[in-house]
């Protein structure tokens, strides 16, 4: 199987669209569509169901595009790993989540580039937290909130904790608010977080038996996209100290005292003990750096 068959194919069944594909891959509709059908005939199913208004999925197509990204995230692991090994250096792969991603983590990088000149090192931000990709083997090291299941040679170790802050603009009235002002004043959820939505619900629930929900005016998948609405809508929200710290001057941020109101979450770096004997210095030192930030 050709991989640029699965490169189109998981293109278009995001798109639903041939023609769209086509045009941003800059090869014909019809050369398109012939690495298609190649593709149902190499497989012997029917993939896509085509009609003037796009394409969508079969069953059997379903089943393809499930597991299309984590072979095309591997194909492009070995061949990183492959241009790495030809030009003599090591290749890491770390994954993390916004918070960490965006913050303190590009710093710790660059600082462990001094010290480990023959890496090459790949960064990859995740909005949420997910260990797939290290369990099949995508990425080396996996920074995130929330503890993976025990797995078979995977090394699991707390590196500290990120406060979580309630935060507004600098603009904001108030610099306190009490737990029946925070109900009523307008916030704005970042949605797509799991384990800090589950987090943060839990602990205003412990504190306020009654407790309904917030005052949403929307919600996001990003914090940083949650930053961008707080001086338009006079609004307040939740975000890990680690963007806080980062971004509370270019922003304008300010903190808000909540009465009764605090709790953090923990940060675990993940690896695998076949790859940390190859790599022990370099795990050493980057769990050293970020502790230091923390």
């Amino acid at each position: 199987m050709h991989i640029d068959s699965l490169r189109y194919f998981y293109d278009v069944a995001q798109s639903k669209s041939i023609s769209t594909v086509a045009k941003q891959s800059h090869i014909s509709q019809s050369a398109l569509s012939q690495q298609l059908v190649k593709l149902e005939i190499e497989l012997n199913v029917k993939l896509l169901n085509r009609s003037n208004k796009g394409v969508t999925l079969t069953s059997e197509g379903e089943i393809l595009f499930k597991h299309c990204e984590t072979i095309l995230n591997t194909y492009k692991k070995m061949e990183d790993e492959l241009f790495s090994s030809n030009q003599k250096k090591n290749y890491i792969s770390i994954e993390a989540i916004e918070s960490i991603s965006y913050t303190f983590l590009p710093i710790a990088i660059s600082k462990l580039k001094n010290s480990f000149t023959d890496y090459t090192i790949n960064l990859t931000s995740l909005y949420c937290c997910s260990a797939t990709n290290l369990l099949n083997n995508i990425c080396d090291i996996y920074l995130c909130y929330k503890r993976p299941s025990d797995y078979e040679g995977l090394i699991i170790n707390q590196l500290g904790n990120d406060d979580i802050v309630l935060v507004a603009d600098s603009s904001f009235y108030k610099n306190s608010l009490t737990l029946d002002e925070l109900l009523t004043t307008p916030f704005i959820e970042t949605s797509a977080k799991k384990c800090f939505n589950l987090l943060l619900n839990q602990t205003l629930t412990d504190t306020l038996p009654d407790f309904n929900g917030l005052n949403v005016i929307y919600s996001t998948n990003s914090y940083f996209s949650s930053l961008k609405g707080l001086k338009a809508s006079r609004a307040v929200t939740f975000l890990p100290k680690s963007i806080y710290n980062s971004y509370s001057v270019s922003s304008s941020l300010k903190l808000i005292n909540v009465e009764n109101i605090k709790f953090s979450l923990p940060i675990y770096i993940c690896y695998f003990d076949s790859f940390y004997k190859n790599n022990s210095q370099f795990i050493k030192s980057l769990k050293n750096i970020i502790k230091g930030f923390l």
